[in-house]
């Protein structure tokens, strides 16, 4: 019989060292590793050296609050979208941050963004508090606004915002009714999936696959085929935010609570290492969330966890060494012993301006 040492309970999530002490509000994976955006206007990234602050004081530099955050489809972009009309983007790769804050004199709060198509060729959805929802398109840095409307001509506020890698852009309001949209087409209603429960977040994939997190503790899926919403049952309270990677999904929920789809219909809840409020989670490398006091949570891929590697060169984890290449004992030098291998949308146009065009 195994027997198990004191550790062996380690979450699987780690917390990880935090710049910011302030909410985290949402997360997104790009080619320079993950981005994060949190109170005050905050701009967080890990790209290599850990976490640190990158903007904070939003696009226009006023600080604004910014709550919503997504991701071009080569991650060489993220968007962000807040109070006061705040509305930007920051290029990863250049490391610039460009300012399209008060479209068209649109200074209210928006709540919800969406982004598909690459860095250059942007399909942009920004929702705002009043339900109102801008499309808009980038070419190179040029913008190009479309005309502002409601969902179906509904009077409910947006409740999440998701755009699809083919264009197609999907919405909920905060009456329960789903909407997706194209450039050409407009809005079109897809029924209604819950008109007794609040909506947190959506996801929108390839073939039409389109999810929703509810505050009900089910993961709602749209079926195209025949234009209906079935649920499924997650946990038994309000699940917060979700991501998609392949056939794994990781939801969030309720006092810090984490679910990963096990099967196509098989849940388990995983081991968290904290208990306070998560706002969001991307999966990518690594797969990340953040939350409430700056939390970040952080969990490897592709690789066995650990967290360093041992004086003879061996990575291990909290249980110690879990493999041996130079054949010596572990703490010992591994010069010398033998090695071995691992098994193993039209309106006015005019371009955005650069807000901050120094280095970050």
């Amino acid at each position: 019989m195994w027997e198990l040492g004191p550790d062996a309970d380690k979450p699987e999530w780690r917390t990880v060292e935090s710049p910011f002490q302030k909410t985290i509000f949402s997360v997104v994976n790009t080619s320079e590793g993950p981005y994060a955006i949190g109170d005050g206007g905050t701009l967080l990234a890990d790209r290599g050296g850990g976490w640190e602050i990158v903007l904070d004081d939003g696009p226009r530099t006023r600080d604004n609050q910014l709550r919503g955050l997504d991701v071009t489809d080569d991650g060489n972009r993220v968007w962000f979208a807040g109070s006061s009309g705040a509305l930007g983007c920051y290029d990863v790769t250049t490391r610039r941050k460009y300012d399209y804050s008060g479209p068209n004199q649109m200074t209210s709060t928006w709540e919800g963004i969406a982004v598909a198509g690459p860095a250059g060729a942007e399909k942009v959805l920004v929702a705002n508090g009043s339900g109102e929802v801008l499309p808009f398109t980038i070419d190179g840095f040029d913008e190009d606004w479309g005309p502002v409307s409601k969902p179906a001509s509904k009077g409910s506020n947006v409740a999440a915002l998701a755009a699809a890698p083919d264009g197609v852009g999907y919405a909920v309001d905060t009456s329960g009714n789903a909407f997706r949209t194209t450039a050409t087409d407009g809005w079109e209603d897809i029924g209604i999936v819950n008109a007794q429960v609040k909506f947190y977040d959506i996801f929108a994939g390839r073939q039409g696959r389109v999810y929703v997190a509810a505050g009900d503790g089910r993961i709602y899926r749209y079926d195209d085929s025949y234009r209906s919403w079935t649920p499924i049952g997650v946990a038994e309270k309000s699940l917060r935010a979700f991501d998609v990677h392949g056939d794994q999904m990781v939801v969030i929920g309720h006092g810090g609570a984490i679910y990963e789809r096990t099967g196509s219909d098989r849940w388990e809840q995983l081991t968290s290492p904290v208990d306070g409020t998560l706002f969001d989670v991307a999966l990518g490398d690594p797969d990340i969330i953040v939350g409430k006091s700056g939390t970040i949570l952080q969990r490897p891929r592709g690789e066995p966890r650990h967290a360093g590697e041992s004086p003879d060169g061996d990575q291990y984890d909290d249980r110690g060494e879990y493999f041996d290449p130079d054949g010596n004992a572990p703490g010992e030098s591994g010069s010398g012993g033998s090695t071995g291998t691992s098994g193993g949308s039209t309106g006015n146009t005019s371009s955005g301006s650069a807000g901050d065009t120094s280095s970050q």
